[in-house]
């Protein structure tokens, strides 16, 4: 969920809590304020029919019309002493509409000048005052709902333009890939916070390019370093196993010296090549057909390996292409295949399957899984070691793979599959 979501829905939430409570708070209010309205309405009415009784007796009666009514009653003397004045809500039948409208109703008691005790009942319609309170309670919605919508909408404009230099940054920050060339972060702002990010990130990035163009400059220096020493203790190797007068004993010690120097160069190689791979050093990119290759390549490895008797199985079903340098283009199914080679125990079976946009390399192992998380890192070796492995193979398979946008995955279910697609 993006920052400016969270913090809108967080928001909203309390507004809702908010907005909730002030409607109900004040459509409550309002209702209160209406039914205290009727009262005293009920209350004044009462104080005119009890003052006009008390001037005139005859005024004894009850009067009955649309808005009001009021009736009187003789009451026992005992009840009019423990009578207690009440207010509540009740319905009246109208004759003339012959339906039951809703009304207020005030009921006490008072002495006349006749010196006898009545009951007065007051009733007054609130037909329109249910109308009302029902108009109100719509128009309360209404403002609810279109105070929620504004306050949000206006939120959420205010949080984007104010967040705006960090989402700038972040696109940035997707788009900054190590040893190319990138854009300067340009990214004004007026924000104090936002500045100290901007200086963090342009100081760290310069860091980061300045660490990694060291180390491209250390592997491939150490590299070339390396293979001129590395040529002359070979070469000195087999002048030295040439001599007539080394023992057996000599010449096995100097063959297990030469085939570690042979290791060093070929690793030497492998992390000079990788390096030239990360360096973006290989251009001339073409339409490479990566089915001629495969097929010349089966037939130098199963040359190479025949002592293994390996079963080697190629179909083909469509025509493989990939637009790439042709060295590195090579060099990513050679590494696979002599992955495959090399792990394959004696007698075991080889499978390649090509389709036109995927390449799978299946081959029988030891019977147990790879790990996938540390399958395509640096020197990464299984438990069966192999001395004629670097443990480069891999790693340069992924660093073409992530240079031209080829997903390279992994699987086990008897057999080991490696699967190219393109």
């Amino acid at each position: 969920m993006k920052l400016i979501h969270y913090t809108i829905s967080k928001l909203s939430v309390v507004l809702i809590i908010i907005l909730t409570a002030w409607a109900c708070l004040f459509y409550f209010n309002i209702l209160d304020e209406i039914l205290d309205e009727t009262d005293d309405s009920l209350e004044n009415y009462k104080n005119l029919i009890i003052r006009q009784v008390l001037t005139d007796t005859s005024a004894i009666d009850n009067h009955n019309d649309l808005m009001s009514q009021y009736m009187l009653k003789e009451i026992p003397e005992e009840e009019a002493i423990h009578y207690r004045e009440r207010y509540f809500d009740s319905t009246r039948f109208y004759e003339t509409e012959l339906e039951f409208d809703p009304v207020r109703v005030l009921k006490t008691a008072f002495r006349g000048q006749d010196k006898r005790f009545y009951e007065l009942t007051v009733m007054i319609s609130t037909l329109e005052q249910d109308d009302m309170i029902e108009a109100i309670l719509q128009w309360i919605i209404i403002l609810y709902f279109t105070l929620l919508v504004c306050i949000i909408l206006v939120s959420e404009l205010v949080f984007r333009r104010s967040l705006s230099p960090f989402y700038k940054l972040l696109r940035w920050l997707n788009t900054f890939t190590l040893g190319e060339k990138n854009p300067p972060l340009d990214n004004p702002t007026k924000i104090k916070e936002f500045k100290q990010l901007n200086d963090t990130i342009r100081k760290m990035t310069l860091r980061s390019e300045e660490m990694y163009s060291q180390q491209k400059q250390f592997i491939g220096n150490a590299s070339h370093e390396l293979q001129t020493p590395l040529a002359i203790c070979r070469n000195k190797l087999e002048l030295f196993a040439e001599r007539p007068d080394c023992t057996e004993e000599q010449l096995q010690e100097i063959a297990d010296i030469h085939r570690n120097v042979e290791r060093i160069i070929k690793l030497n190689k492998s992390l000079l090549f990788l390096s030239r791979i990360e360096n973006g050093q290989f251009h001339n990119e073409k339409e490479v057909e990566l089915n001629p290759i495969i097929r010349e390549l089966i037939e130098d490895f199963q040359e190479i390996y025949e002592h293994k008797k390996l079963r080697v199985h190629l179909e083909e079903t469509g025509i493989c292409k990939i637009r790439a340098n042709e060295s590195l283009a090579n060099t990513l199914v050679t590494n696979l295949l002599k992955n495959a080679m090399i792990h394959t125990p004696v007698n075991g079976e080889i499978m390649v399957s090509i389709l036109p946009y995927q390449i799978t390399i299946s081959n029988s192992g030891e019977g147990k899984p790879l790990d996938n998380s540390r399958l395509f890192t640096r020197f990464y070796q299984a438990d069966n070691k192999k001395p004629d492995s670097t443990g480069l193979g891999l790693a340069i398979v992924q660093s073409i793979a992530n240079l031209y946008g080829i997903r390279i995955t992994y699987s086990y279910d008897g057999m080991h599959h490696f699967t190219v697609k393109i």
